[in-house]
């Protein structure tokens, strides 16, 4: 098993998983404010971390009847540990209102319905990249509930059980990885003017749950 192909698909193909548009006549531009887990909840681990990027996307919607082109900035921090195949994703995106309807998806949708989404995002953005992450989004099972203070809130982070195939190098057999059993931690939280979406994942085999909870506890935005 090479241990950078899955964080490597996945890493390269977050970075849209969480923006999503919709609005009325004109133009609108929406920019979140980057969140990021402080150096201290990992400093003692084999996690690194990276300054939060920020992706742009540009959309044109017609919906019921109205035009919108709007810009949505989404803002993606990585953890990643990898001598377990562990990570962690924190990203940060827009909570805008055009005509009363929200611009971002994901203040509709939770539980697997969310999950599903962020990983048929994943698989697009990773074939488009060069990649291919063939999470299995339909297979998602649960496999219980933790409840955590993110943010100063009480948050309920959803557990998932899935298996992930990865090429993280365009076909280079030294890249790939191959029905992987993952463990994957979902939560959102509303924080001031943004959604807050957080997505970690480890194998089954190799227990990674307290590190990436405690460090979901300590995000700042």
């Amino acid at each position: 098993m090479n241990r950078r192909g899955l964080l490597a698909a996945i890493a390269a193909s977050t970075s849209v998983a969480v923006a999503g548009c919709a609005g009325q006549d004109g133009s609108y531009e929406f920019d979140a404010d980057p969140a990021r887990v402080s150096e201290s909840a990992y400093a003692d681990s084999a996690y690194t971390g990276e300054e939060p990027e920020s992706y742009t996307i540009d959309r044109e919607f017609n919906v019921t009847g109205v035009n919108a082109e709007v810009t949505a900035t989404t803002w993606v921090a990585r953890y990643v540990n990898s001598e377990t195949q562990s990570a962690l994703f924190v990203a940060s995106t827009p909570n805008a209102s055009v005509a009363g309807q929200s611009v971002n998806p994901l203040v509709r949708v939770e539980g697997g319905a969310l999950i599903r989404r962020l990983l048929n995002q994943i698989n697009q953005q990773a074939a488009g990249s060069g990649g291919n992450a063939d999470i299995q989004a339909d297979d998602l099972e649960a496999r219980g509930e933790e409840t955590r203070t993110i943010l100063g809130e009480e948050s309920t982070v959803s557990i998932f059980e899935t298996t992930i195939s990865a090429d993280a190098g365009g076909g280079n057999e030294s890249g790939s990885v191959e029905d992987i059993p993952v463990l994957l931690y979902l939560a959102t939280v509303q924080h001031d003017d943004d959604v807050i979406a957080l997505v970690g994942v480890h194998p089954v085999q190799i227990d990674q749950a307290d590190q990436l909870l405690s460090m979901m506890e300590a995000v700042e935005h």
